[in-house]
């Protein structure tokens, strides 16, 4: 094996065991128990090395498995996941059977691998775009207009027309949505996420690989994003998808962060502020991409006001230029987790602040006790 297949291989056995010990562990079973599993298998790790090298992550290749998956539901590996009526519990053969699963459909695998792109599907993202568009209505009362980055397809963006169940109360947006977004508040009350939201005057996503809420090919894709025992979740990302496919006035262009989007953000009429949100967009860009991102928000800011509102790992975040000094302490280290916070541009101005930390898929979320909160309260998940 080359030297840089063989180290290529190696990041990817880390990132795997990254993966099942951070994200899997405590939330997926299956997942955590494959990730291992795919860690310790050059066979399986090698599938990703067809893929592009920024797509090469844990959630391409199980998310590929799982599409499959969901026209094989009589298969071996289907007994192991809920969302497509397993009810087998994890065991010593799970990862011999992922792997003859894979091993029987390497080539199809090998297709889609080449061919696809990880997708957005998490819906209680949507917690921290309504708790970042509050920051920003207090900063600059009236209307905005909203762009998220990395959009895939726009669901988030449809974020006013869900309810949300916090800490087992529910605060209606629209008076009993079809799409009810749940998420514990550790700390304190969920107060600060309930405050009834500016009006919204346009909704527009930027992403490479938009997603058509109205093909049946590219809905099953997004759902294969779903883990495997998140049968709640895939019925409110149906729901989802289903708002989203009746809704007018939202758009999804296709376009790259760091090359597009403050050209995107000035075609955008108004004077209105622009809210753009993120959530793990940094995860896919290198440190010179990063710092094109931020660059392309602060050239559309000289336009007009514009504000980042982000979900993001810590340690990203402090690569920026984000004018935070908690991100120069330990909280840059915490990447388990992920801050939600704004950066405010306008008028020559800045104003920067985190909000809360949270799970990355915002199971929970602590909201900040003061501006310099720097969430060292915060015990490890």
């Amino acid at each position: 094996m080359r030297p840089e297949r063989t180290a290529e291989v190696e990041r990817l056995r880390r990132l795997f065991r990254f993966f099942g010990t951070t994200q899997g562990a405590g939330r997926s079973p299956v997942y955590e128990t494959l990730s291992e599993g795919v860690a310790g298998d050059e066979s399986l790790l090698a599938l990703l090395l067809e893929t592009p090298e920024d797509q090469r992550r844990p959630s391409l290749l199980f998310a590929a498995v799982n599409l499959l998956l969901a026209s094989r539901r009589d298969s071996e590996l289907a007994a192991y996941y809920a969302i497509h009526g397993g009810r087998r519990a994890v065991d010593d053969q799970l990862v011999p059977t992922f792997a003859a699963f894979c091993g029987r459909h390497r080539d199809e695998l090998a297709r889609l691998l080449s061919q696809r792109s990880t997708q957005t599907n998490e819906i209680r993202r949507c917690v921290a775009l309504r708790l970042g568009v509050d920051h920003v209505h207090r900063h600059w009362p009236g209307p905005v207009a909203l762009v998220e980055v990395g959009a895939s397809a726009g669901l988030n963006l449809l974020f006013d027309h869900y309810d949300y169940r916090l800490d087992g109360g529910t605060s209606s947006a629209v008076g009993g949505s079809s799409v009810v977004v749940s998420c514990e508040v550790r700390g304190s009350s969920g107060t600060g996420v309930r405050r009834t939201m500016p009006g919204i005057t346009r909704r527009l996503g930027i992403d490479q690989h938009p997603i058509d809420p109205d093909d049946p090919d590219a809905r099953a894709w997004l759902e294969a994003f779903i883990w495997p025992e998140q049968t709640g979740e895939l019925a409110t990302l149906r729901g989802a998808i289903a708002l989203a496919a009746g809704a007018s006035g939202v758009r999804v262009a296709a376009g790259d962060a760091t090359t597009d989007t403050a050209r995107i953000l000035g075609e955008l009429p108004g004077r209105e502020p622009v809210v753009v949100f993120t959530a793990s967009l940094l995860s896919y860009l290198t440190a010179p991409a990063r710092t094109a991102f931020v660059a392309q928000l602060d050239e559309a800011a000289r336009r007009r006001p514009v504000a980042w509102v982000f979900a993001e790992a810590p340690g990203l975040l402090a690569t920026t230029a984000l004018d935070i000094a908690a991100l120069h302490g330990p909280l840059a280290r915490r990447n388990s987790l992920y801050l939600v916070g704004a950066g405010l541009r306008g008028d020559g101005h800045r104003h920067d602040q985190l909000l809360g930390l949270a799970d990355p898929y915002l199971r929970w979320i602590s909201l900040a006790r003061g501006p310099a909160d720097d969430f060292q309260w915060v015990p490890a998940d």
